[in-house]
């Protein structure tokens, strides 16, 4: 879930040039020049973010790089989704409709296209992580959205105003000149905004049937991609699971390890009918079964591992979970006698 194409990574390295010796940088992903040239291989997004950083620190503080990447971007690059923008009837329409489909290839933010006044708003959400890094990925996917906007159109188009939510240090020159417009900082979102009549334009070389043939090939792409991808319930669980030891974990600290910003989480759960509490019970119960089958621990160790800071209540939610104290189920399942020790 928290990836990005290695397509962006590619080009952020092709736009490192105050770094001609760019080893150091496929190290930093993990992956070969080979390999980041194919977009279906996914760069971790700390690992994407920590790369921006160190070509940042080459750069700084005239910062160019993430602007001249955005720039060198092409709607073929994007495979079938860029080329369904391309053939979109208007820039409306292809925004409306393909906001559903960046996850193929950004599974870090979620992108959202509203009329909004008399303007036309695409914005972002994504996790709230207070680095540079971070901060220049979300210039960099708003000015990319703009350069496919503008190929689309075959014009110069330029939006009325520009917000982020981070607070940016160094040079924005750079910013100025991609957008036409000074980004307004510390906003409460990341978004780009339209004047109305600029996205209802038509495209260069819109083709409704062409358009509407390849959303289909998307549409089934992403069912493909959900059929593979683990329930999201379960990768919460999971990693409550991993944060048990230390307590039981807030939400935003799950969500923040998941790379979501808390009312993301939050809705991600509520459309699953799941609420955070009944997730951090179910992790509970299934590690409390493993280490009380699987391990020679002690209740009052299991009790502490898995979240409790006494052996009572474990007891309590255990038999809750499963109908017997931890110490019969443990002397059940392994076929022990009533009477021998089981506190180990």
């Amino acid at each position: 879930m928290t990836a990005v194409s290695a397509m962006y990574a590619r080009k952020q390295i092709e736009q490192a040039v105050k770094l001609p010796d760019k080893a150091p940088l496929y190290k930093i992903i993990e992956l070969t020049p080979e390999q980041v040239q194919d977009p279906a291989v996914m760069v971790p997004i700390a690992a994407y973010l920590s790369l921006i950083e160190a070509i940042a620190q080459s750069e700084w503080p005239d910062l160019q790089f993430h602007m001249r990447t955005s720039q060198s971007m092409r709607c073929d690059e994007f495979g079938v989704f860029g080329l369904a923008f391309k053939s979109a009837p208007t820039v409306r329409q292809g925004l409306q409709r393909l906001q559903q489909y960046v996850r193929l290839h950004n599974r870090v933010s979620e992108f959202a296209a509203e009329p909004e006044g008399g303007a036309y708003v695409w914005s972002m959400k994504g996790p709230a992580v207070a680095r540079l890094g971070s901060a220049l990925s979300n210039e960099a996917a708003m000015a990319t959205t703009l350069v496919l906007c503008r190929e689309a159109t075959q014009t110069a188009l330029t939006p009325t105003k520009v917000e982020f939510s981070h607070t940016r240090e160094g040079s924005k020159a750079a910013l100025l000149d991609h957008f036409g417009v000074m980004p307004e900082f510390d906003a409460p979102r990341d978004a780009i905004h339209f004047d109305m009549a600029e996205v209802e334009q038509p495209c260069a070389v819109g083709d409704a049937a062409i358009w509407q043939y390849l959303t289909a090939h998307l549409d089934q792409a992403l069912e493909e991609e959900d059929s593979k991808a683990r329930p999201f319930d379960a990768l919460v669980v999971e990693e409550i699971t991993k944060l048990l030891s230390g307590g039981v974990p807030q939400l935003a600290e799950v969500a923040g390890i998941m790379g979501l910003g808390e009312r993301t989480f939050q809705r991600r759960l509520s459309e699953r009918g799941q609420t955070f509490q009944a997730l951090v019970d179910e992790a509970r119960h299934q590690l409390a079964k493993q280490l009380v089958l699987g391990s020679s621990y002690s209740l009052i160790e299991i009790a502490f591992l898995t979240g409790f800071s006494e052996q009572s209540a474990f007891s309590r939610a255990f038999k809750r979970w499963s109908g017997m104290s931890p110490r019969a189920y443990r002397q059940a399942e392994q076929g022990e006698s009533l009477g021998a020790p089981a506190t180990r």
